[in-house]
């Protein structure tokens, strides 16, 4: 049975649940009748498709297709592995979202906290994704921090600070007057954009089970990627109940 196989068939589940967990959340209303639940599924279901990718890493590793690309060289590809690593080894913070940001950093429960939401547009017409916002003063720290606490590899941090084009975010703080740990992107896009540098590479080493892993492995292969280099930008008051 190949690995390879079963990383991607997690990786293509744990995505539908991260959607399905965002729509629960805002479309059906969980959020504010239960807050704790709603952020709650959203988190584990996030860190299910980071450790999906990792998986699927480490999958590709095993069976010898290591050479297919390089991870840590392509910045689609690395910015998963760092957001990762990061959750999985406690450093900055876990990356918060801006749902455990707001729990950990607000005044006080139910109070208007006023942040800069960053997005990466998709390059095709009319597509969109949804949004799930992390701190990028969280990930500024890690990227910051000396590469043997991190291991993050070489120029692997600078290469991710330019492909989200982070020098914009500071302009952002200073145009709505916030301080730059008001600034939050959303990581959606960024993993569609490392599926669609990674599927059309190794599609040939899977061998889908399910409707989910046919499902993205036909939409990765045709999709285009979002634009990082250019942004979405909207600045609002964010409250959350208790």
């Amino acid at each position: 049975m190949s690995q390879v196989t079963d990383a991607f068939e997690d990786l293509s589940h744990a995505l539908r649940i991260l959607l399905e967990a965002d729509a629960r959340a805002h479309r059906e209303g969980l959020l504010q009748l239960d807050r704790a639940e709603a952020v709650g599924n959203i988190e584990t279901a996030l860190a299910a498709v980071l450790n999906s990718f990792h998986s699927l890493y480490d999958a590709l590793e095993k069976e010898g297709h290591g050479s297919l690309i390089d991870w840590h060289k392509t910045p689609e590809l690395a910015a998963v592995l760092i957001l990762r690593n990061a959750r999985h080894h406690n450093h900055a913070k876990k990356i918060r979202t801006m749902y455990s940001y707001y729990a950990q950093e607000a005044e006080k429960f139910g109070s208007m906290e006023m942040y800069i939401l960053v997005d990466f547009p998709a390059e095709e017409d009319g597509a969109s994704t949804f949004e799930i916002y992390l701190s990028w003063a969280d990930l500024k720290a890690l990227l910051a921090l000396p590469p043997e606490d991190t291991r993050i590899r070489g120029p692997a941090a600078q290469a991710v600070r330019d492909y989200l084009n982070t020098a914009k975010f500071l302009e952002y703080a200073r145009h709505y007057q916030l301080e730059e740990n008001r600034v939050f992107f959303n990581v959606v896009p960024l993993f569609v954009n490392a599926a669609v540098k990674l599927v059309p590479l190794m599609k040939h080493l899977v061998s889908p089970r399910s409707t989910e892993s046919e499902t993205f492995l036909t939409l990765f292969q045709h999709v285009l990627p979002a634009s990082t280099k250019e942004h979405v930008v909207n600045c609002g008051p964010i409250a959350l109940i208790r």
